[in-house]
């Protein structure tokens, strides 16, 4: 038989068993717990460090559109692919439609136990310093008050405007020979005797401020500035001097000496038009076969819209020809000469509209051989979609409402930044800077 301290050793000897077992449950239990732990916070920095790897993909191409070179280069090459030497993130760049671009960025932590993969869409503008207003004039202005400015901004201010670059710099800017003045009823007169004129009721006045609306409508007198293409760059297949000082609308424009030599190589560049030569075929008829290529039209004379070429309006009886298309903009000069229409028949230019005088030699009473130039050029019934430019000392609207012979049409222009950037790009303008923003809703996690 066991004794009383036989029993009392086996009672102590069992607890202390079991005190040991559940001790060694217990850290073994705490130690699967670290362990879980450990892991949980192991995977949670592995996947943070394949979100920042990932990050860092879009950051490189959104850096590459902060500057107008590099963002060039990846918009000219798109569809594309990035990857980091240390294979960390590739990051892939493709175009949605217009200037959208979308960006997917896969991110490996370290050890390639984990990837996370960002998606992102964006909206980018390459900035090419295109025409700061959308009329610009080498001399006086003589607007009908039907006629319609647009700053690009669909009559909101400036501060109402989603975005600055939807704007433009000034309303009109022009060398009148004179101070600027705005008339609030029609002056008649179809030159420009009086000067620059503008019907105050076209434009949304709460946008301005000043005598005169602030700078946004600029009589320079005769002081073009600066060039404005960079030097280098290779436009309508001539060469821009930056350090021209320019002396007309033209040679700031594109830095571009306004010559002969200049001017018959622009002709030969562009798809021409020479509406001088007898029986020459109407000039909506030669328009009609510009291709989606052919980015600069050159017409000399007068440009004359037959009815059955033009498009009719659905909401009226008037009927337009349009040359150019937001996908493919034009830029359009007439020497010479304007768009001539039939009563309600219309003309629209998409994209950039240049009017240039031409020069004609004839014999005064004294046999002497003389130089004269165009001095006006009527306007009535042109639209643009972009901004319009003329050399003309006297540029006027035509249309007169109060005749029924005349077009039921007038003069019409609205300021386009996305459509002048993309006219120059495919002219060969280099662009001189660029900026993007993030659409809105498009950023994804996976």
């Amino acid at each position: 038989m066991y004794s009383i301290k036989q029993n009392k050793g086996f009672a102590v000897l069992t607890s202390a068993l079991l005190l040991s077992i559940a001790a060694i449950a217990f850290t073994a239990n705490m130690a699967s717990t670290q362990l879980i732990d450990n892991q949980v916070i192991a995977n949670y920095y592995r996947n943070n460090e394949a979100f920042v790897n990932a990050q860092s993909g879009i950051n490189l191409l959104l850096s590459k559109l902060t500057d107008s070179k590099l963002a060039t280069e990846l918009i000219s090459s798109l569809p594309r692919q990035y990857t980091s030497k240390d294979r960390h993130y590739t990051v892939q760049a493709k175009q949605i439609n217009g200037n959208t671009l979308q960006f997917i960025s896969s991110g490996r932590s370290a050890d390639e136990t984990a990837q996370r993969t960002i998606q992102l869409e964006v909206n980018y503008l390459l900035n090419r310093n295109p025409p700061s207003a959308p009329v610009s004039s080498n001399g006086k202005l003589n607007l009908n008050f039907t006629a319609n400015i647009n700053d690009g901004c669909d009559g909101f201010t400036a501060a109402g405007c989603i975005s600055d670059s939807n704007i433009s710099e000034h309303m009109i800017v022009s060398n009148p020979d004179g101070s600027v003045t705005l008339n609030q009823q029609n002056e008649g007169d179809a030159l420009c005797f009086a000067g620059a004129s503008l019907d105050a009721n076209s434009i949304d006045s709460e946008a301005y401020s000043g005598d005169y609306l602030g700078d946004r409508v600029v009589d320079n007198q005769g002081d073009w500035g600066n060039v404005l293409a960079p030097e280098g760059s290779l436009f309508f297949g001539l060469t821009s001097d930056s350090t021209l000082e320019p002396s007309s609308l033209f040679e700031a424009t594109f830095g571009i000496e306004k010559n002969d030599s200049n001017m018959l190589a622009l002709a030969d560049f562009s798809f021409l038009v020479d509406m001088t030569i007898a029986g020459a075929v109407s000039c909506s008829e030669q328009l009609k076969k510009v291709t989606d290529e052919d980015v600069v039209i050159y017409i000399k004379g007068d440009c004359d819209i037959e009815q059955n070429d033009a498009l009719k309006n659905n909401m009226s009886e008037n009927r337009r020809f349009t040359i150019g298309s937001v996908e493919h903009p034009k830029m359009v000069f007439i020497e010479g000469g304007t768009f001539v229409n039939q009563p309600n028949t219309g003309a629209s230019v998409v994209g950039l509209l240049y009017f240039l005088p031409s020069q004609h030699y004839v014999v005064d009473s004294d046999d002497h051989v003389i130089t004269v130039e165009d001095l006006s050029v009527d306007m009535g019934g042109i639209r643009v979609n972009g901004a319009l430019l003329t050399e003309y000392k006297c540029s006027y609207d035509g249309y007169d409402k109060t005749e029924n012979t005349s077009i039921k049409q007038h003069f019409s222009t609205r300021y386009d930044i996305a459509v002048l950037n993309d006219l120059y790009q495919d002219a060969g303008g280099a662009a001189l800077s660029s900026n993007y923003s993030i659409k809105p809703g498009t950023w994804r996690d996976f």
